[in-house]
């Protein structure tokens, strides 16, 4: 795991990203050093190969036929051999160990981001399309592995230049002179075309996210679409959304284009300048044939290398820009945090005290103000009221999805916010309306919270849950792959399920979040037949809005505008005819 703070995050742009590219390198810093060594040497031996090729051809062009000795000829080939096997097998050691490294490197980024995102608020991660997320997260992968390959490219073309650079000194001063103005020329136009061209990199990043945020989006809602005979709109809005994608692209291929042809040009023009300048000093008997051949050898393998060189600063600078938009979506402050001194929970047997707590999703809208509410342990409550009175929102503040902006929220005696939020959702057992599953087999939905539950288990808990016959009934029984969001399976059939995951679990709290609103009254019947049997010897809290399923609750807490205007046992509310019963008696209409 990465060891990178949110503050160290909080940097400028490109700093940011550089800091996430080297935290996620840690552990394997020692390959660039290997790089430079391998990079010496492999330069040292090509420097080598090109001066036994230089002495050899004048070793030719000095001899007579009868002079020739194949002793002699053979030694400069056994050298010339022996060098290329050397830097091959350091070639394979280090592109082995490289590939490892890249993608554990990813792996590390990926995971990172990953675990940020799930610590973000249920505000923060309802405002974004899980497919562009998605992408981002995969994109640090991608995005260190190729930042790590440019930057292993730089050390391993440094030494490559360096040598033969020192050696054309040696030959000629004048001519080391002119390579390094032509050097730092080319550098100067690279760095200062990078720039644009790290920017549209960017921007077509977010492009190409935003894109596949729509995709998702589409295929997650295909069979809406396909219901109101939208295909044709969507499909025109895609195609507009795949206009701006492309349109970057081809942006960034100019700019691209435009760098390389640049960087040809000016290589170009060196070669030619050198190569008069050589030739003009061999017929003035300054330097040999023999060093003109080796300078020619040296520019021929030099400037592959400093165009690659160049056109690596570029992509450095790209792979920055690119990074830089992943690495803003870990600059998003966390709202929801453990305590600095945070204790484990001890849940006991649940009780569950609402203190003086005030709330409100926007400044000065409160919803709840100065709100007491006390659940006992084991004690069955369930809450009604009309739609946006806070029912929802009271879950959502037990589970610590936001935090009360006053006042204290305890189960046991302990305020949730000073206890971790592992071991907070560790004691709630959760069963929503939605019951969203893994596209995964049955039983490892079941046993989601609880992974280490044997089969036997499994089973006694899908029992209880009045969910085993069904599943034995299924293709496969207990390794069905329910499909996408549990879509191979009836909404009754789905929340069965997740009532077995609820058992399994073995939580003393339990929240109902509207758990059999969208059943028919038969499956419903079934449902709560399992959830009574989940409740037992738990703390319940249920919110529903057909009231006839919180018949068997202890007690009825009755909201309206964040304040408790009713409470009592289903019967005594009734007999008051207030409020519950009103709503009570509309429901029998």
């Amino acid at each position: 795991m990465l060891n990178i703070k949110y503050e160290e995050l909080k940097k400028a742009s490109a700093i940011s990203a550089f800091r996430f590219f080297i935290d996620a390198c840690k552990g394997f810093r020692w390959i660039f050093l290997f790089d430079v060594v391998y990079s010496f040497l492999n330069s040292l031996s090509k420097i080598l190969v090109a001066v036994l090729f230089a002495k050899l051809i004048d070793y030719f062009s000095s001899i007579s036929i009868a002079e020739f000795s194949w002793q002699t000829a053979m030694l400069y080939v056994c050298g010339i051999f022996g060098l290329f096997l050397f830097t091959n097998s350091c070639r394979y050691i280090r592109e082995t160990t490289d590939e490892k490294a890249r993608s554990l490197i990813g792996w590390r980024a990926q995971e990172y981001a990953l675990s940020y995102i799930a610590k973000q608020s249920s505000a923060y991660l309802k405002e974004q399309k899980s497919g562009a997320l998605a992408q981002r997260i995969n994109n640090f992968g991608d995005n260190c592995w190729t930042l790590f390959l440019s930057f292993e490219r730089v050390t391993s073309c440094f030494w490559l230049i360096i040598i033969p650079l020192f050696v054309i000194g040696k030959t000629d001063l004048g001519i080391m002179s002119l390579v390094l103005a032509f050097g730092g020329l080319s550098v100067l136009f690279s760095v200062y075309a990078s720039r644009e061209s790290a920017s549209v990199h960017k921007e077509s990043e977010k492009k190409e996210t935003a894109f596949n945020g729509e995709v998702t989006d589409a295929l997650s809602n295909i069979l809406l679409i396909k219901m109101f005979g939208a295909e044709r709109l969507e499909n025109e809005k895609l195609k507009k959304d795949i206009d701006g994608v492309n349109s970057y692209n081809i942006r960034k291929s100019k700019i691209n284009n435009i760098i390389r042809g640049g960087q040809e040009a000016l290589i170009a023009a060196f070669q030619i300048t050198v190569l008069i300048i050589s030739l003009n000093l061999w017929h003035k008997g300054i330097i040999k044939a023999a060093d003109v051949i080796l300078l020619l050898l040296l520019l021929n393998d030099f400037l592959p290398h400093f165009s690659r060189l160049l056109n690596d600063v570029t992509l450095v600078r790209n792979d920055l820009g690119k990074l830089d938009y992943s690495v803003a979506l870990l600059q998003q402050p966390l709202s929801i945090v453990d305590a600095e001194n945070a204790q484990e929970l001890e849940a006991g047997k649940g009780k569950i005290e609402f203190q003086n707590i005030r709330f409100g999703y926007e400044t000065g809208k409160d919803v709840f103000n100065d709100f007491n509410l006390t659940i006992k342990n084991g004690e069955r409550v369930g809450i009604v009221g009309r739609s946006g009175g806070g029912k929802s929102t009271l879950i959502n503040l037990l589970q610590r999805n936001y935090d009360v902006l006053s006042g204290r929220i305890l189960i046991n005696g302990q305020d949730i916010k000073e206890v971790t939020l592992g071991s907070l959702k560790r004691a709630l057992a959760v069963i929503s309306q939605d019951s969203v599953l893994f596209h995964r087999p049955i039983k490892q939905n079941i046993s989601f919270g609880n992974p280490a539950a044997t089969t036997r288990q499994i089973k006694a808990a899908a029992e209880r849950a009045q969910a085993d016959k069904f599943i034995e009934e299924t293709p496969h029984g207990y390794l069905t792959i329910t499909g996408e969001r549990g879509v191979q399976l009836s909404g009754g059939q789905r929340q069965r399920i997740a009532i077995a995951r609820a058992i399994l679990k073995k939580a003393p709290i339990l929240i109902l979040d509207e758990a059999t609103s969208a059943l028919d009254n038969e499956t419903e019947n079934e449902v709560i037949d399992a959830l009574n049997a989940l409740m037992k010897n738990k703390t319940v809290i249920a919110i529903a809005h057909r009231l006839s399923t919180l018949k068997n609750m202890d007690r009825i807490i009755v909201i309206d505008n964040g304040r408790i205007v009713e409470e009592g046992t289903p019967a005594e509310l009734l007999d008051k005819k207030g409020k519950f019963a009103k709503l009570w008696n509309l429901q029998k209409r």
